[in-house]
């Protein structure tokens, strides 16, 4: 039993299967950002791509590549990886933590005579004053002395040997976090129209995609669409393209911010990015008495980034269906904030369907109002709206702290080296004695050369003159 346990934990910390596994991922991440991922895009957008490729997306759903970051063989391939680097981390920790706790390791010359860096003193000064004269050079430089009769072993940056395994458990780290932000992780577009308040809750979501362990967790704060802005122009004179003014509304406590490109607006783990925008007109149509019969804002999309915004939509349960196209001649608001709002004028071309026939087809300017059958349409206001992509991820505060810890860790492993020297002095007959000095650094051994130059050049002074 004990050969085959050995045998396991010699396959997970195999590097060659790092490496392996490492490559997997890399080339299923580029497979998964070529083919459409059902639970990153809208329902209308992923069944067009499914609709017009009918066969590609059949043979990529049978096989799992539709939802290939939840796929049991990216799954599968990850738990591996991590379980690779859990045994890494262990043999590192293991081997650290022995070397820290580690008695200091006095040599010999015969030991000392074969590091790459060392050289033999010789001197006619006592064995004690040779051995203080050492040991203050050496504490000078930063080294931790221990001494044992004729012997000394100096080391520092000791705890340099931490920044290898640190930088894997910050790995481990990552993962967790990621994986605990992705199963609890919340995201979805939400719909607004200038002055219309939403709950946070899941019916309010255009789309929406929640973890396993979301749990419906939804806040139901209040957020509000009080102002957009077509072309935002900054405290600093620069232009940001289009902008909301969200308001925040909680328990009587109110945050605002503005939403635009590049800026979040953040709120208790959650965050909010404009996304897209268009005009809404509102449209009632009034019975003969002129009593409402039905009415909405219909919000319209630009879809060639014309300037020209197109809807379609039903007309109540009269069984009549509009479509229509409105733009503003000018900008419904200003760019700044500050400044006050530019004249409206919008124009919307209607037309009007009853079963397929068309029965009417006409310019409506704000205000204007037409016959359809014995019914009456009217174009009453226009407001922008746009939607907001709200992410809930409470995964992310722990994956930028463990990116903290790995640099930490990088830092330590490439800035903290560890550092030892060896010293044994032997006592000769003719009363002169010899000073085998050796050392080493365990990273960038070809840098240590030149400290470990200086250290000599102290002690060579130090037992020729008995100063600095």
């Amino acid at each position: 039993m004990d050969f085959i346990g050995k045998k396991i934990a010699t396959f997970f910390k195999s590097r060659k299967l790092a490496i392996i596994l490492i490559f997997l991922i890399i080339v299923l991440s580029i497979i998964g950002t070529h083919i459409p991922q059902k639970s990153q895009l809208k329902p209308d957008v992923y069944n067009t791509w499914k609709n017009n490729h009918p066969g590609q997306a059949d043979f990529f759903e049978k096989i799992g590549f539709t939802n290939l970051f939840s796929s049991y063989i990216f799954l599968s391939i990850s738990f591996l990886l991590f379980i690779n680097t859990i045994f890494c981390t262990q043999s590192m920790l293991i081997g650290a933590f022995r070397k820290l706790r580690n008695d200091p390791q006095f040599q010999k010359k015969q030991y000392i005579t074969n590091l790459e860096y060392n050289t033999i003193l010789k001197t006619e000064k006592e064995q004690e004053q040779i051995i203080f004269e050492i040991n203050s050079v050496l504490k000078a430089k930063g080294y931790k002395i221990s001494s044992n009769q004729n012997c000394i072993f100096a080391q520092k940056n000791r705890l340099g040997i931490l920044g290898t395994p640190l930088f894997h458990v910050c790995i481990l780290f990552i993962i967790l976090a990621v994986v605990y932000g992705n199963t609890g992780r919340m995201e979805g577009d939400m719909r607004l129209i200038e002055g219309q308040t939403l709950s946070e809750e899941h019916g309010n979501y255009m789309f929406i995609n929640e973890g396993p362990f979301f749990y419906e967790n939804h806040k139901r704060f209040n957020i509000t669409l009080e102002k957009f802005y077509v072309t935002y122009i900054d405290e600093t004179d620069t232009p940001r393209g289009g902008a909301g003014r969200l308001v925040i509304e909680e328990n009587g406590q109110k945050v605002t911010d503005i939403v635009y490109s590049n800026h979040l607006m953040a709120y208790k783990g959650y965050t909010f990015l404009g996304n897209v925008y268009g005009l809404a007109p509102l449209l009632i149509l009034r019975n003969p008495d002129g009593s409402v019969y039905s009415g909405s804002y219909v919000t319209a999309s630009d879809q060639d980034n014309s300037g020209r915004y197109v809807a379609y939509f039903n007309m109540g349960k009269t069984g009549l269906e509009g479509g229509l196209m409105v733009y503003m001649t000018t900008n419904l608001t200003s760019g700044k904030i500050m400044e006050s709002n530019i004249e409206q004028e919008p124009i919307l071309f209607l037309k009007v369907f009853d079963k397929g026939s068309e029965i009417y087809n006409g310019t409506l300017k704000l205000n204007d109002t037409v016959k359809i059958n014995d019914m009456y349409f009217g174009f009453y206001d226009i407001k922008y709206w746009s939607n907001f992509y709200v992410v809930k991820d409470s995964g992310t505060i722990f994956v930028y702290a463990g990116i903290g810890m790995m640099i930490s860790g990088l830092i330590i492993s490439f800035f903290i080296v560890p550092k030892k020297v060896w010293v044994e002095v032997v006592n000769e007959k003719d009363n002169k004695a010899e000073i085998y000095i050796g050392g080493r650094a365990d990273k960038f051994r070809s840098f240590y050369e030149e400290e470990f130059g200086d250290i000599l050049n102290r002690i060579k002074e130090r037992i020729t003159n008995g100063t600095n």
